[in-house]
């Protein structure tokens, strides 16, 4: 068994998903090793769990979306809900073979499935203890612009890190985030401002993403004005997506556009994202990506440690970006390619 697969595994059914004796969890499994659903089977029960697992596959998926039926998945999601009830705990490792596999499959499919499907990922999120993983592929080397021994080196020595460590500045920038007001992005061709007054924040330290660090809310609705451009290409639903650029007036995207300006305006329209306010996850992941460090400050960064910058920030009740090197660009890059590889979703 590979050492890699071994330790990973350890970290998403010990530490993240914290598994006890008896309870069930599902390990959802799309395009990787299977040595490394092995090395999860294994880890899971050396708790005293029991592990269940779901094969996918992204070709299989692809064919089924692109001919939708949707009384077929409404049909799917009766029993997947049943199944999801049953668990205590969810690990999701998602890989691909192709990350433009989707890239011809109609955004309206895509949307009817994510609705029909709707309740089983509600439940998932709200009853069970999850986490979510991409997994290292040549293409997300490509991504990250480093070769793909490299880059699995760097992944691996990333999410088997010690997540503990980030608990105590990470608990800091919860309360700073918890008692601000005003929070400003400047950076090239961004200046965005909005409130996070009231809302509250959660600390996330590898108990939902692997890799992790963020520490997140959302913005007041109808507070966010400005711009924003990101400057890292990222993939979304197969469609690759660069220099993405939004427009916000009264917590609405009026305006969006960017390397695949139809597509872009498509997504949105069909996740209704423009008629409410902007998720901050969705501000923050992609800011990273804009060389800006707002609040989750990772292990590799060479902008000031997160305590530092806590003590810098609680001087001032509006919280401005800063920006970073580009040794965190990159590892921002790895972060948004082994999450989602573009929005970040649960």
């Amino acid at each position: 068994m590979e050492p890699n697969y071994s330790k990973l595994a350890k970290v998403l059914t010990g530490f993240s998903t914290n598994l006890q004796k008896g309870e069930r969890v599902l390990i959802d499994a799309f395009d990787i090793p299977q040595a490394m659903v092995v090395a999860l089977v294994r880890a899971a029960r050396e708790l005293g769990a029991i592990p269940f697992v779901n094969l996918q596959d992204a070709r299989i998926s692809r064919e089924l979306v692109n001919d939708i039926d949707v009384e077929q998945y409404e049909t799917q999601a009766t029993w997947e809900l049943a199944r999801m009830q049953k668990m205590d705990a969810y690990i999701a490792v998602r890989g691909s073979d192709n990350i433009f596999e989707m890239s011809d499959v109609d955004p309206a499919k895509v949307s009817r499935v994510m609705k029909a499907m709707k309740a089983v990922l509600d439940y998932r999120v709200n009853k069970t203890k999850w986490v979510i993983l991409r997994w290292p592929t040549p293409a997300m080397a490509q991504q990250a612009m480093m070769s793909t021994e490299s880059f699995e080196d760097f992944f691996f020595r990333v999410c088997t890190q010690d997540y503990s460590r980030m608990v105590q500045g990470m608990q800091s920038l919860e309360t700073l985030m918890a008692n601000t007001d005003q929070v400003h992005l400047k950076g090239p061709d961004t200046d965005l401002r909005f409130s996070i007054k009231g809302i509250g924040a959660v600390a996330c330290g590898g108990s939902h993403n692997i890799p992790d660090g963020e520490v997140f809310s959302c913005p007041v609705k109808d507070s966010v004005e400005g711009e924003i451009t990101y400057n890292a290409p990222t993939i979304y639903q197969g469609v690759s997506f660069d220099r993405i650029h939004l427009k916000f007036e009264k917590g609405k995207i009026v305006h969006a556009d960017g390397s695949n300006a139809e597509r872009l305006n498509e997504i949105l329209d069909s996740d209704a994202v423009r008629a409410i306010s902007a998720s901050l996850r969705l501000v923050l992941i992609h800011t990273f990506s804009s060389r800006c460090v707002i609040f989750c400050l990772m292990k590799r960064s060479r902008a000031l440690s997160t305590s530092r910058q806590v003590k810098h920030m609680k001087r001032r009740t509006t919280v401005t970006a800063h920006k970073c090197t580009g040794t965190w660009c990159r590892y921002s890059a790895l972060s948004m390619a082994a999450v989602k590889s573009g929005l970040m979703a649960s």
